[in-house]
């Protein structure tokens, strides 16, 4: 087949929902593009894979490749009908109008993909074929070495600026755990000091590394992490997420801390694969179990490991293949055949 990965931007969501699914596709033998543009003989294509489709002029060529005869699959990894009430800046983007230009564009996909159960609940609204399929990485990361006993332990965690309202759970751990007589820093990926300090984390252990637009550099960055932590408030649109920071934790090795909310609770074996954390200061007391522990911290990020092995592309890849491939149906059956039978 030849397929196009239309991809709504060059971060995580392109690269997680585009740029590896299309190179995990490549690998069964198709032909695949990928990028946020649409090829100029898109006439051409058996399908295409448009995540989030919604924008006026994106919208104008979804019909018309449906009118054109080529296959379309809507692929969603946020619920974009229960937005974050504090995150004003995408409540102001999805306005009424594009939340309703998305629900006409799933109608009209032969096909919709999301991230996660929750969210197919959702989608489900509006469409009768929604099919969930995870994220995942190259199985090359699974052997990425790291040293469970370095000198200075690096506590991490990851986001931006959407999921700064996230950080505060977690910051009073933070900076405790920064303040530890045994050498610990904090690192933190994907935002500025400035947004650090306003989410509440301070002193000179602390420090924000800001946006890494590079994929690779971001995996690269977050493999210094020896401890992550994942705080998340238990609402829909966190509901309806892909666990990602459990799936590369687990491909680096690295044991999660994270917020007792419905992906992580599914995607974190609680005591062997990391903690789960119910009440505040229980951030506070596993950071400490597994700052004092290196053999914790190996014995953890190793059964991480084995759990994210099951999350590599080339398990996951038959099923977009599947998603992209219309459904055989068997030739209607003849009156005659019927009274034959």
């Amino acid at each position: 087949m030849r397929i196009h990965m239309w991809t709504a931007d060059a971060a995580g969501s392109g690269w997680y929902r585009g740029h590896l699914v299309g190179m995990s596709l490549a690998w069964l033998g198709h032909q695949v593009t990928i990028g946020v543009r649409l090829p100029e003989d898109w006439e051409q294509l058996d399908a295409v894979v448009g995540c989030r489709v919604a924008i006026p002029g994106a919208s104008k060529a979804w019909r018309q490749m449906k009118t054109a005869g080529v296959r379309l699959v809507l692929d969603l990894d946020d619920d974009y009908f229960h937005l974050d009430p504090a995150n004003t800046q995408a409540r102001a983007t999805w306005s009424p109008g594009l939340q309703a230009a998305l629900t006409k564009n799933i109608q009209i996909a032969d096909v919709v993909t999301c991230c996660s159960e929750p969210l197919a609940a959702v989608l489900r609204e509006h469409h009768d074929d929604v099919r969930v399929i995870g994220n995942g990485l190259p199985a090359q990361y699974l052997g990425t070495p790291r040293d469970y006993n370095p000198e200075v332990l690096r506590v991490g965690w990851a986001g931006s600026a959407s999921t700064l309202t996230e950080l505060p759970i977690a910051a009073r751990a933070l900076n405790r755990i920064a303040e530890y007589p045994r050498p610990a820093l904090v690192r933190l990926v994907g935002i500025t000091p400035q947004q650090a300090m306003a989410a509440g984390l301070r002193g000179g252990r602390v420090g924000a590394l800001g946006w890494v637009p590079d994929q690779n550099h971001y995996l690269q960055a977050v493999g210094d992490f020896d401890v992550w932590v994942a705080p998340y408030r238990d609402i829909p649109f966190n509901r309806a997420k892909f666990a990602t920071k459990a799936l590369e934790a687990g491909f680096l090795g690295t044991p999660l801390i994270a917020s007792d909310i419905g992906p992580y609770r599914h995607a974190v074996d609680h005591g062997v694969t990391g903690f789960l954390v119910r009440r505040e200061h229980e951030w506070g007391r596993y950071l400490k179990r597994l700052a004092d522990d290196p053999n914790l911290r190996q014995s953890m990020g190793m059964a991480a490991r084995a759990r994210a092995s099951g999350s590599i592309l080339q398990a996951l890849n038959q099923q977009w293949e599947k998603a992209l491939r219309p459904t055989l149906r068997p030739p209607p059956v003849s009156a005659a055949q019927e009274a034959a039978a």
